[in-house]
């Protein structure tokens, strides 16, 4: 009998002896929960990084060196086929006149060509036929701008009627688009360094840059008028001002 009160009490102490090493055991294995809290926001400053993102806009203005004009004849008669080949006979004229300014057939294209019936109306007996026009609308490049004024002068007296104004334009816009993107550049650093000063911070380096394709913006003119020279003879007058080239740049800066 005292043998086995012997070995039920040992049975119980191995027992508490197991159950108290498997709780040391846990308590030193698993990660208290306060030392996890420190150490999250930690690692997680030390990922971060400040930015500030800017938009810089470059502009430089330039002397066009090619112009777009666009000139129109109208004809009437009484039959379709007479007003058109009538507008052709003054077309020939036309193209004599700006093969005299040295104007190449590629630089001249036709925009639209129509033929449209004309009519007069009465309350009483409704719209008559009166005849036809017939017009030609053609679009010239032309690079000699000193004497613009000049050609419009020449394309009315060959049989132009119709003057849809002149745009100024450059054809040759990258070699001004470095000079615009690095003006764009320079916009959106003073931009940034403005910010971060008042956020009492400082630019460390650029992060991205993106670009957009350098944009020209014609000037259009539909002010073609007469001035009078020493000759009395009236000249078209043409200014031809300035093409302005603009750009925009989107970067993004660390800060510190």
């Amino acid at each position: 009998m005292n043998q086995d009160v012997k070995r039920i009490n040992r049975s119980k102490r191995l027992g508490l002896l197991a159950a108290t090493a498997l709780l040391v055991a846990f308590a030193w294995a698993a990660p208290t929960s306060k030392t996890y809290a420190a150490e999250a926001p930690a690692a997680q400053s030390q990922s971060l990084v400040h930015t500030i993102n800017v938009t810089g806009k470059g502009e430089i203005t330039v002397t066009p060196d090619v112009a777009y004009v666009t000139l129109g004849i109208e004809t009437k008669a009484t039959t379709a086929k007479e007003a058109q080949k009538a507008n052709a006979a003054k077309f020939a004229k036309l193209n004599q006149a700006l093969t005299n300014f040295k104007v190449k057939a590629e630089d001249v294209q036709t925009v639209s060509f129509y033929v449209n019936p004309e009519y007069t109306y009465n309350e009483k007996s409704g719209p008559k036929l009166t005849g036809y026009s017939a017009t030609h609308m053609v679009q010239v490049t032309y690079r000699d701008l000193d004497t613009i004024g000049n050609l419009i002068d020449a394309a009315s007296e060959a049989g132009v009627n119709q003057v849809q104004g002149v745009r100024f334009d450059t054809e040759h816009p990258e070699m001004y688009e470095t000079q615009v993107l690095e003006k764009a550049m320079k916009n959106a650093e003073v931009k940034a360094k403005a910010i971060a000063s008042a956020a009492k911070q400082q630019i460390v380096s650029v992060i991205t840059v993106s670009e957009s394709s350098a944009d020209v913006y014609p000037m259009f003119t539909n002010q073609v008028y007469a001035s009078k020279t020493e000759s009395a003879a009236a000249d078209t007058s043409i200014q031809t001002g300035q093409v302005s080239i603009k750009s925009n740049v989107t970067v993004v800066y660390e800060i510190k």
